[in-house]
């Protein structure tokens, strides 16, 4: 917003917040004093605070005890042998947005009637507005053995579902790769399990299995090992449209899978994992070479019990404002809350606009408009070089920006189905997504599919121009 002002062409209008350069007034939005407080510092904590910070909200405190920054999708690229692990990590202090108050702490409860947080220490931070995005939390010892496994060498034992464990995935590949297990002895076996439990990333444990499967057809050894899938669910994807695709690559690739088994106990040193049929009960036992783990994840313990939570310790928010049920100054973004879309990191860019947007608007008491969709991305790599683009709304319906059917112009005509295509999308995982998250998510300056563009949020009318091919659950 401007209008022309003859005089003082580079005034500062003191208290106004206005601009007056080259002969126009710029406006800058209101300053907000309100103090909010958000708790954690990952995607979605991170990528909030600087979208505020951006709307000139000038009070924003954000509790996180960590002091190191993951992107954590570079993962699957890191156990691939594409990325090094230390690409993911950036000191927390050089990605803060400017303005924002750090406490380096950890929540210990919330007392959301006194609009108060207790830290470990038992300080208590008050807030007027609070934003919970605390993510998920990774529990490698739920399952017998896991623990042990990843942090023996030689075991066999690997997940890309940790920072420290990441570049092990590719290390032990290597030696299996090139030990006796191939020719004179017998095939080697490579496992890749899916969690039981809720899973942020849910399409990394395929990832990570089409990009050493393809790595070992590279190096003319595939027909030397034999790859599973096992998976507690009855299908290779939770949307029927991609399990569909997905599983026809797994069959013209020979890998088998294993649907209904859950991996129950490791026996890390002689290299045995003991899955359980959901349905049956009935145990077996498999030998492995390599073995890669979906662990089990659950919501952050202080979350579990809290007065923000549901009975399984997420945040209960309403799926589409993502405001809280039960306080309306709280809300709540990412893998910590209820609502029912694919936990992934471009979920959290769909969410964010939403909640900030939101959030500007109770302050200023008005009604919530802004609409999430349930939208989720999935960059499913099916090879070194090639992936598949998933992207899904709640229920299911495809929500493809490059679709003809769903997609955006211009966007919408560069199709979704191809060696092309798929290169592009392959780009956009390994070079692309990296540079934007870095460079403008932890500013404030990326929205997702919109880019760079700050995207109308407002809800327009049901979401029916949309076509539902199905979905089915993973579980």
């Amino acid at each position: 917003m401007f209008r022309f002002v003859s005089k003082n062409r580079s005034a500062i209008l003191a208290g106004t917040g206005a601009t007056v350069m080259g002969g126009y007034l710029f406006l800058r939005p209101k300053q907000h004093p309100d103090r909010i407080v958000i708790v954690g510092g990952g995607t979605g904590g991170i990528g909030v605070a600087a979208m505020l910070r951006n709307e000139d909200m000038k009070n924003v405190t954000l509790i996180e005890p960590k002091d190191v920054h993951y992107y954590q999708p570079l993962w699957t690229l890191c156990g691939g042998g594409v990325k090094n692990v230390s690409e993911s990590a950036k000191p927390m202090k050089d990605i803060l947005p400017k303005g924002t108050n750090w406490v380096q702490n950890k929540v210990e409860s919330f007392q959301p009637t006194e609009n108060k947080i207790t830290t470990a220490d038992g300080k208590k931070i008050e807030y007027d507005y609070l934003v919970v995005a605390a993510g998920i939390e990774t529990k490698f010892d739920q399952v017998p053995g896991l623990q042990e496994g990843l942090e023996s060498k030689d075991s066999g034992v690997v997940s890309i579902y940790d920072y420290n464990w990441a570049d092990k995935t590719f290390k032990t590949f290597q030696r299996v790769s090139g030990s006796g297990a191939f020719g004179d002895k017998q095939k080697a076996n490579y496992l890749f399990t899916f969690s039981p439990t809720v899973l942020k990333c849910a399409g990394a444990p395929q990832k990570i299995m089409w990009l050493l499967e393809d790595t070992l057809r590279s190096q003319g050894k595939r027909d030397q090992a034999n790859i599973t899938y096992w998976t507690p669910g009855g299908t290779m994807f939770g949307v029927k449209y991609y399990s569909d695709k997905l599983n026809k690559i797994r069959e013209d690739r020979g890998v088998e899978a294993k649907f209904k088994q859950q991996l129950v106990k490791i026996d890390p040193e002689n290299k045995v994992a003991t899955f359980e049929n959901v349905d049956t009960k009935e145990k077996v036992e498999q030998p492995f070479d390599m073995l890669h783990v979906a662990p089990h994840m659950y919501a952050p313990a202080f979350l579990q019990g809290s007065p923000l939570s549901d009975a399984k310790g997420f945040v209960d928010v309403d799926k589409h404002t993502m405001q809280s049920t039960k306080f309306s100054n709280v809300f709540a973004l990412g893998d910590c809350t209820n609502t029912p879309n694919s936990k992934t990191a471009a979920a959290i860019t769909s969410q964010a606009p939403v909640l900030v947007h939101n959030l500007r608007r109770e302050i200023e008491g008005k009604k919530l408009d802004g609409f999430y969709t349930g939208y989720a991305s999935c960059p499913l790599i099916i090879s070194r070089g090639h992936t598949m683009l998933a992207e899904f709304g709640y229920g299911g319906r495809l929500m493809e920006t490059f679709s003809r059917e769903t997609g955006k112009f211009p966007l919408k005509y560069v199709g979704t189905d191809g060696d092309l295509q798929m290169r592009f999308f392959w780009i956009l995982k390994e070079r692309l997504f990296p540079f934007v998250y870095w460079k403008l998510w932890t500013r404030g300056m990326w929205y997702g599919t919109n880019g760079p563009i700050k995207p109308a949020v407002i809800k327009k009318e049901e979401a029916t121009t949309q076509p539902v091919l199905g979905a089915s659950s993973t579980k």
